[in-house]
């Protein structure tokens, strides 16, 4: 009895033995291609999570931003509801009326998308952004002295910076603001957005 179960013993050790060094068998070409399709969508998965993430904390940091350029805005407009610029000339911060792009909101944001071009070489590096661009709307309605004053993404490309000062520095006139009956320079602010499909 004993040396029929060290029989079977020995029979299942050379067994397990041999199993383990057999060569394991060579992965068929669809096995490789379905591989490699898993491990590239897995990536894509990865990348895509990536983005996804980037662009909520881009989209976050736009919101707070935006909502403490209000505040200031606000606070300054308590102050004064006027400002002095470097050539003496008087800018409202908050007239009776303040402009308004012919069309509305809707309007400017078509305009926006219609003749906004993203720099080459920030798409390439998938830079995405939100620049705020200043500027002031004269008493004929004209847009004058506009500046990127501040972006999310304190990095942003300068690039971006660029396309969107170039961008509201050609848009079409607005309708001014009126102040007492008359129009009046007012000072106003554009968040232009960047992002990649």
């Amino acid at each position: 009895m004993k040396l029929s179960s060290q029989f079977v013993i020995l029979i299942l050790s050379a067994a397990i033995m041999q199993s383990c060094s057999m060569k394991p068998k060579e992965p068929t070409a669809e096995e490789i291609a379905a591989k490699e399709k898993a491990s590239a969508d897995s990536i894509a998965s990865v990348i895509e999570s990536e983005k996804t993430a980037k662009r909520a904390k881009l989209d976050q940091e736009n919101t707070e931003k935006s909502e403490k350029r209000r505040l200031a805005a606000e606070e300054r407009s308590k102050k004064a509801q006027f400002y002095k610029d470097g050539k003496g000339k008087t800018i409202y911060i908050k007239a009776e009326e303040m402009p308004t792009y012919d069309g509305g909101n809707e309007a400017m944001m078509k305009y926006l998308t219609d003749n906004l071009q993203y720099p080459a070489a920030a798409r390439d590096d998938g830079e995405e952004g939100t620049v705020f661009v200043d500027f002031v709307i004269d008493p004929k309605g004209k847009v004058q002295d506009v500046a990127a004053s501040d972006a999310v993404n304190d990095n942003v490309n300068l690039a971006l910076k660029n396309e969107s000062v170039r961008v509201v520095s050609s848009m079409p006139n607005w309708k001014p603001a009126m102040h007492k009956g008359k129009p009046v320079s007012a000072a106003y602010s554009l968040p232009v957005k960047f992002q990649l499909d």
